[in-house]
């Protein structure tokens, strides 16, 4: 299951850089294959015909043939170039078990093509036409670049100020970054901050507590140094807009974009996509390449990164003033010298390109650049659970391909879209189809073959340091919020941003998720940590690969937050001469002090042991009767332990 948000190039597989060994947001689309669940990680990314053309399992459904919807346009008819194109479609999907597909086509300032292939909703055999809604996560990027645009017009931004210009509360891990971070910088993805993607999927926090946070993801590299795929930057450049506008995010784009361009299908959150009568449900392939039903992804707290719902009608429209100079119907959208800034190399990529009818891709604002064939071509791509989209359009060739997969981490969008860049050019095609298909065959057969010879970093043999219990508990991180541990019998269970999954003990004090293409936490490990005193204290996960594995610290248990609990510890309590007194501030907080000195704030651990705030390896231990009152204090620190008796 791909990681939401994925970047995808039109240029050749690449591993995804997301965030988790997981479904991780990818890299794929037009670049390539889809990258197995774990190639990655972090790797977030992503028409009507009989039944026929159906995968297998969607056919066992059996729906009759859709009929033609009156808004589409059947290739047949107004090219003869896409003559076929119908029939390759539905092959495609049948051969990639996918249920369906829209797909709109501009030439010329002119939509030629508009249409859907399949079924939008298998269970129900509904059928999918060019005016399905479905998300179009990543390619919402442009959008947001598109809305800022129109601001720079107006003269209310500048590309090139400090964001804190704009911001004053803007902040990131480090201080030269904060003070010379750039609207340019963030659309580009040079600020050195990489993904950090698994610190927002499935989160209840607000767009604004995200922005927030901002400022506890460790960077990877140096500001514009290094092109690194990061969602966040977008979130805060639309963020940026909003308070620019005077208004909200959604509201730009709505106001300055989708009511101009006529995208009435257009919306910003799953509930409004739901609501439409014609919506497509989102399917993911299980081990044995089956779509199942997935639920769909909410976006909208990272909004300008990815949460923007269309239809392959609308989307037309969108292409139609890209592919004009920013105009549509004689109105200007985008003035020129923006749109060239977007579509123009703006940040150097590696060059590991796969395909010689494919050159080495750069990046723009919110767009992909490259040469398919000779041909420049300027792409997105987006995929979100249940999703597989790509834009893109030859801005001297005046084509452009809109196409929209019902289906996770699909190869689809980009065989479409060069099968018809091929016949509209007067190219012989290319079996891209073929292509992907054998790079998903060979990397399965090398996943079985680990398998089969049981290739694993796993140490044998051994055990877990501390009773299962020890490990229960809640464990937080600054960006990330929290992970819940708790018990089921012999695994633990781990809970994170409402995604819950088994952990079975891997080796030592690490627990891993079993294998699960549909889960978000398929084979994630926990690296438990114990402190100098044996005490379980935090946990490591790789969720960002790009930096060190994340600690998160163990928090203590609800019961010290409880200022009945905390009142029993009240007293003095004799060491030798000395007379420490424990009280418990009206902050529910307990303190130590002796006499004379400085009171000591104590942070409570687990049962009735608290760490002393600020001073590792000392703690104190109040310990009972056996009526189960306390009695005496136990202190602990480097190389003296002592107990100290209540008063």
């Amino acid at each position: 299951m791909s990681l939401p948000l994925c970047v995808t190039s039109i240029k050749h597989p690449a591993n995804p850089n997301g965030a988790m060994p997981q479904p991780r947001p990818d890299a794929q689309t037009l670049r390539g294959q889809p990258t197995s669940t774990h190639s990655l990680i972090a790797l977030v990314l992503s028409l009507s015909l009989c039944v026929s053309t159906a995968s297998p399992a969607v056919a066992q459904s059996g729906p009759a043939a859709p009929p033609e919807s009156s808004g589409e346009l059947s290739p047949s008819f107004s090219q003869p170039a896409l003559a076929g194109f119908d029939a390759f479609v539905e092959a495609e999907l049948k051969k990639w078990n996918t249920p369906g597909a829209a797909i709109v086509v501009v030439k010329d300032g002119r939509v030629i093509l508009q249409r859907g292939y399949g079924l939008r909703d298998v269970e129900r055999k509904l059928p999918m036409t060019a005016q399905t809604v479905q998300p179009i996560a990543s390619i919402t990027k442009s959008f947001t670049v598109s809305a800022l645009a129109t601001l720079v017009r107006d003269g209310k931004l500048s590309w090139d100020k400090p964001v804190r210009d704009y911001l004053p509360d803007f902040k990131l891990h480090n201080d030269y970054s904060t003070l010379q971070v750039t609207p340019r910088d963030m659309l580009t993805h040079r600020t050195g901050l990489p993904r950090h993607d698994l610190s927002w999927v499935g989160t209840k926090a607000t767009r604004e507590e995200l922005y927030k946070r901002l400022q506890h993801m460790e960077q990877s590299a140096a500001l514009r140094t290094l092109w690194q795929y990061n969602n966040f930057m977008y979130m805060t450049a639309g963020y940026l807009g909003g308070k620019v506008a005077g208004s909200s995010w959604e509201e730009l784009v709505q106001k300055n974009l989708f009511d101009p361009l006529g995208m009435k299908s257009a919306g910003f959150t799953v509930s409004q996509m739901e609501a439409a009568t014609d919506h497509a449900v989102g399917y993911a392939h299980d081990d044995k390449e089956r779509p199942n039903p997935v639920p769909r992804i909410s976006a909208e707290a990272m909004g300008p990164t990815g949460s923007i719902n269309s239809n392959a009608t609308d989307m037309g429209n969108y292409l139609r003033m890209l592919m004009n100079k920013g105009q549509l119907d004689g109105r200007t959208l985008i003035n020129a010298p923006d749109l060239i800034e977007m579509t123009n190399p703006q940040m150097v990529m590696a060059d590991n390109r796969r395909f010689a009818e494919i050159s080495s891709t750069q990046y723009g604002m919110g767009f992909f650049l490259t040469h398919y064939r000779g041909y420049r071509l300027v792409h997105h791509g987006g995929n979100l659970a249940g999703l597989s989209a790509l834009l893109s359009f030859m801005p001297q060739d005046n084509v452009g391909v809109f196409v929209a997969v019902n289906l996770s981490s699909s190869p689809l969008p980009s065989v479409f879209s060069y099968a018809v860049y091929d016949r509209l050019l007067g190219l012989k095609p290319v079996d891209w189809s073929g292509r992907q298909w054998d790079i998903k065959e060979k990397g399965k057969a090398s996943e079985e073959s680990a398998k089969k010879q049981n290739l694993t970093p796993r140490k044998i043999g051994t055990k877990p340091s501390h009773a299962l219990d020890e490990y229960v508990g809640e464990y937080s991180h600054p960006a990330y919020d929290k992970i819940v541990v708790t018990r089921k019998g012999d695994d633990l269970v781990g809970a994170y941003n409402g995604l819950t999954s088994p952990f079975k003990h891997f080796h030592h004090d690490v627990f891993e998720a079993p294998e699960n293409k549909l889960s978000y936490l398929s084979k994630t490990k926990l690296a438990f940590q114990t402190d100098i005193e044996g005490e379980i204290s935090s946990l490591k996960v790789a969720f960002e690969p790009a930096i060190k594995p994340l600690e998160f610290v163990r928090q203590p248990d609800a019961s010290f937050k409880d200022p009945a609990f905390l009142k029993q510890f009240e007293g003095d309590y004799e060491l030798g001469a000395t007379v420490i007194s424990v009280r418990l501030r009206g902050d529910s907080v307990l303190t130590t002090q002796t006499t004379g000195g400085r009171a000591t704030e104590l942070v409570g651990l687990r049962g009735k042991k608290f760490g002393v705030k600020d001073r590792p390896g000392f703690s104190i231990e109040f310990i009972p009767d056996a009526s189960g009152k306390i009695t005496q204090a136990a202190f602990y620190q480097p190389g003296v332990n002592a107990v100290a008796k209540k008063k």
